[in-house]
């Protein structure tokens, strides 16, 4: 459906700014300085804004039928299962839709240093970042809620520069973790998240947790319909960080450590009170040629967060650990004596704990086992995942950049005890895409992704499942991964 008052809403503000906050593809970039530290030669205040409308489709998915109650073995109804779509073949964020136009990204945002009469000789040292978020995304709508947010903080940090080598940077802003999501949002390479990180990394909150299919109890408070916030990869804290070059400059090593909260961004209260870690550690070998976001070079990273959770709707206070983690090189040139530019990118990922399952049934809406569309995650730290993913983009000239991207995540590929070894699934995603660069502020992606996803182990009776069940439960895992279809996108990205 095609929203178009917040993309009316979005164009007004937008057409009141000016500047230029990231252009071009992302490549081997420092975003730890370029997002948290205000260059030399930059103004002293820059006002700037970008839209990114989007259609997004479902392509071959089904609609689930043959689905069964695996206690009895009677079909589930129509409307509360079958004769849904799984929610991968429907669109952020009310996952109702196979297809719509809307605005994915609209955020408005001002950074700079103190000037006037605000500064002095502390001040100066100080740098701002504030943006806030127009969209229809997960920012301005909880996941699988349908109440709506005009707008909702994006960004609200100071960065004190006063002590050389360690850059300190307070408020809300991105954490340091994996390259797809760190960089740079208008600069995204791609239109939509691997499923490792838009599931695992990229974190939805829930008050509480249904159980996992054919599982034993693996979490705690009143099951939920829809979370309740949202991270965004950004969160309240604190950052320690800085850059330094080595080897005559041909060399930038950062690193970042950061205190947060680990909570939704717009909750006001912290739900455990517990501290989220963050830590980021990167070398770059710089490369002639680009600049800002564009700057060649060659990066190797690493990254890791862990911290508590709890659903304050269990009585008890239980919580559970939630570790991610990875390690991955970026890079950006002219490679092997070529005339071109080139782009590669691989990424290795692991999470244990806190894994997000995904609403009962599969659907958005409707369960006869779970409650309506109550979500589940396998909570104990024995339950993980991991994932691998490398890229490739061709530059032909300044218009023209092809990509590709080659994505798998086995989700549960351990399990804790509780935890049927049926929950298993293994998503591949094949990303062909094609970006026109009309100027440095504006292009046009188109992406294909080849989907597919498979339960590779069966359900059994560890977990207490009756013999006659078991097979059902696995007949009913197949029926959701093979109704997945492939998904198409395209979208517009102007900076103002």
């Amino acid at each position: 459906m095609f929203k178009s008052t917040t993309i009316k809403r979005s164009l007004i503000a937008a057409a009141c700014t000016t500047g230029l906050l990231l252009s071009g593809s992302a490549s081997a970039v420092n975003w730890l300085m370029l997002q948290g530290v205000e260059g030399k030669k930059a103004p002293n205040h820059r006002l700037f804004s970008f839209i990114q409308p989007a259609y997004d489709a479902s392509v071959n998915g089904d609609k689930l039928q043959g689905l069964v109650n695996p206690s009895s073995g009677a079909l589930f109804p129509d409307g509360v299962a079958n004769g849904q779509y799984a929610v991968p073949n429907t669109i952020t964020p009310e996952f109702n839709e196979t297809s719509e136009i809307y605005m994915r990204r609209a955020r408005v945002g001002m950074r700079g240093r103190f000037s006037g009469p605000w500064k002095n000789s502390f001040t100066s040292k100080i740098n701002y970042f504030a943006m806030v978020a127009l969209d229809d995304g997960l920012f301005n709508q909880n996941q699988f809620s349908t109440d709506r947010r005009p707008l909702t903080l994006d960004h609200a940090s100071l960065t004190f520069n006063h002590i050389p080598g360690a850059r300190i940077r307070v408020g809300l802003f991105k954490n340091p973790v994996s390259d797809e999501v760190f960089q740079g949002v208008a600069s995204i390479e791609f239109i939509q998240f691997t499923s490792f990180n838009a599931t695992q990394v990229l974190e939805n909150f829930y008050s509480g947790n249904a159980n996992a299919p054919g599982s034993t109890t693996s979490g705690s408070g009143t099951a939920q319909y829809s979370a309740y916030g949202f991270s965004a990869v950004r969160d309240w804290g604190i950052q320690v960080f800085d850059s330094f070059k080595v080897a005559n400059k041909s060399w930038d090593l950062s690193y970042a450590i950061k205190v947060g909260r680990g909570e939704a961004i717009s909750r006001g209260n912290d739900t455990n009170g517990d501290n989220e870690l963050y830590l980021y550690a990167s070398a770059e070998k710089n490369l002639k040629g680009g600049r800002g976001p564009r700057k060649n070079g060659v990066k190797y990273y690493a990254w890791h967060q862990s911290g508590k959770r709890q659903f304050y709707t269990d009585a008890t206070n239980e919580s559970f650990d939630r570790t991610r983690y990875g390690i991955g090189v970026k890079a950006l040139g002219k490679f092997f004596g070529s005339k071109y530019k080139h782009r590669f990118g691989a990424e290795l990922e692991y999470a244990k704990g806190m894994i997000f399952m995904g609403p009962a049934a599969g659907v958005a809406r409707g369960s006869a086992t779970a409650g309506p569309g109550s979500v589940s995650f396998a909570t104990d730290e024995s339950n993980k995942s991991r994932a691998f993913q490398i890229e490739y983009a061709f530059y032909l000239n300044k218009n023209w950049q092809f990509d590709i991207r080659w994505a798998r995540e086995q989700r549960l590929y351990e399990t804790s005890a509780n935890i049927n070894k049926g929950a298993e699934r293994e998503i591949d995603e094949t990303t062909l895409g094609v970006t026109y660069h009309f100027t440095k502020k504006s292009r046009l992606t188109f992406n294909y992704a080849f989907r597919d996803v498979e339960a590779p182990t069966d359900y059994d009776t560890a977990t207490g499942i009756g013999a006659a069940a078991a097979p059902r439960f696995t007949s009913n895992a197949n029926i959701v991964t093979d109704s997945i279809g492939d998904r198409v996108g395209l979208q517009l990205t102007y900076i103002f």
